[in-house]
């Protein structure tokens, strides 16, 4: 092995210089000290606490920010409750505080042809719902407080398919002293102005609405609950008439039914618990009506309603006055229970014509029959 050293290896440093003897070296260690000296070390600990407690503000805040938004996912359901001024209010599920009743479908109380009460024929019940709170400023119906009053038109709920779901149209108020009252009047024997909508109710003109301590209290007559029907009609059109006057009272609370001032009566036949509240609009909704067909530009027409399917798409088919198909399209609505608002502006040239919103068959067939939608004719000038 050659003694002869490798060019490529870095030469060996030899012994550093003394600053004691080497004028080099004792300058640059005389500057290095001067520089240390020059620095002023500051004090940190009120800027640390500061930055900690800037940190600990942000995190509540958000761990605020996280919470209100757990309490809208575990409150579950939210309800669009409609004013009788026709403002649209959310009402969501509160997360504490006391559950109303569940839903629960009537019990025949009369054998049908001895009219003598029926045995085990309790109906069954649905899974009940949270209370609801109302939002600020708005009378809470389970203080008593006046009902909403003055609006000049009012929501009404109709029945219409089969099986029998709710369809709601806004209908001119009577001269009763609150909204939810001239609403429960005009869905006990009124007329819908879609011809295929229907109410089994019968007319009282002197039926009413008021706010109880925990409960809209509703007295009808007993003609009004007359007659005979079966048990899913009469859950429809109990739902039916809670519906309106939870809307028009702007508030999603449990109702009484009194039956010429008996609690628990006996409507078309069954037997209705203390207190029913508003199903799951999923459950007790058609997916699909129409609000409004607009026709004032030439050449158009805006269809606008409410509605629910999945990924919130719904399907509009517009024929034309022999049945034939023009056209058809998406509509955008609530999703997969969820129910909003939709609007489609459709071109179209003058004529008479008929539009049919639906929620349409994912399945492919295999979920049976579908729900009916809803149908509304009009003239495109």
């Amino acid at each position: 092995m050659s003694d002869r050293p490798d060019p490529d290896d870095p030469a060996p440093a030899g012994p550093l210089p003394d600053p004691d003897t080497d004028p080099t070296a004792r300058a640059l260690r005389d500057a290095l000290a001067a520089r240390a000296d020059a620095v002023q070390p500051t004090e940190r600990l009120q800027e640390i606490r500061m930055s900690t407690n800037a940190s600990r503000r942000s995190t509540r805040a958000w761990a605020a920010v996280a919470t209100a938004a757990a309490v809208v996912v575990v409150g579950g359901s939210a309800f669009a409750l409609t004013r009788g001024d026709g403002a649209v209010r959310t009402v969501a599920s509160a997360s504490t505080g006391t559950t109303q009743q569940g839903t629960t479908s009537p019990s025949p109380a009369q054998d049908a042809t001895t009219g003598a009460p029926a045995e085990g024929t309790t109906g069954a019940t649905t899974p009940p719902e949270a209370a609801s709170t109302s939002d600020p400023g708005t009378p809470a119906a389970g203080t008593g407080q006046a009902l909403p009053a003055g609006s000049a038109t009012v929501p009404v709920y109709w029945l219409g398919g089969d099986p029998q779901l709710l369809f709601r149209e806004y209908v001119p108020a009577g001269d009763a002293a609150d909204d939810a009252t001239n609403a429960l009047r005009a869905v006990l024997g009124g007329q819908p102005s879609d011809p295929d909508y229907a109410s089994p109710w019968g007319p009282d003109a002197s039926a009413t609405v008021t706010a109880g301590e925990d409960r809209l209290v509703v007295d009808i007559a007993a003609s009004a609950a007359s007659g005979d029907a079966k048990a899913g009609d009469v859950t429809a059109a109990v739902q039916q008439l809670v519906y309106t006057v939870t809307a028009a009272a702007g508030e999603d609370v449990p109702v009484e039914i009194r039956v010429d001032g008996r609690s628990e009566p006996l409507v078309f036949g069954y037997a209705l618990p203390e207190t029913v509240s508003r199903a799951p609009q999923a459950d007790v909704q058609a997916p699909a009506w129409i609000t409004s067909v607009d026709t004032g530009t030439p050449g158009q027409v805006v269809v606008e309603g409410v509605g629910s399917a999945f990924e919130g798409t719904l399907l509009y088919t517009v024929t034309d006055a022999s049945g034939a198909e023009v056209t058809r399209g998406p509509a955008q609505a609530g999703a997969n229970g969820t129910f909003a608002e939709f609007s489609v502006t459709i071109p179209l040239p003058a004529g008479e014509y008929t539009v049919l919103v639906e929620r349409p068959d994912e399945s492919g067939g295999e979920a049976g029959a579908q729900p009916a939608g809803d149908t509304k004719s009009f003239t495109v000038r």
